[in-house]
């Protein structure tokens, strides 16, 4: 398992938790077995896109936490929300293979996004 992909996992128990849901209340909302859920924390099974949304809004943590953690939650998700509506639809229709190399890239973009969007928060204030 790689180390992004552990952390996702840890991150999707850790917000379940958080919210106070059990594993089958989640696996009931997401339509999914409860062996497919608990997949999903354990890491087995990476999360598609559209079911790490649906994860984020019953869970009610950003999705941008997910990926990147507390430096995530600095991403104002409603300012760029179209944005990243519309790269979640393009990443989602791509092959798996195609998807893990971009998130072994993403590792190394997440530092300079978090600066980026740090420094443009700033700015405003």
């Amino acid at each position: 398992m790689t180390d992004s992909k552990a952390k996702i996992a840890a991150r999707i128990k850790e917000a379940r938790e958080w919210k106070g849901l059990t594993q089958v209340h989640m696996a009931q909302q997401l339509q999914v077995a409860r062996q497919t859920y608990l997949d999903l924390e354990t890491g087995k099974t990476e999360p598609k896109v559209r079911l790490l949304s649906e994860i984020s809004e019953i869970t009610e943590r950003p999705l941008t936490w997910f990926v990147y953690g507390d430096e995530g939650i600095e991403i104002l998700e409603s300012e760029y929300k179209e944005e990243i509506d519309r790269l979640l639809q393009y990443f989602s229709r791509l092959p798996h293979s195609a998807r893990n190399i971009i998130l072994q890239q993403s590792i190394n973009l997440a530092g300079f996004m978090a600066e980026y969007t740090k420094a443009l928060t700033h700015k405003r204030k």
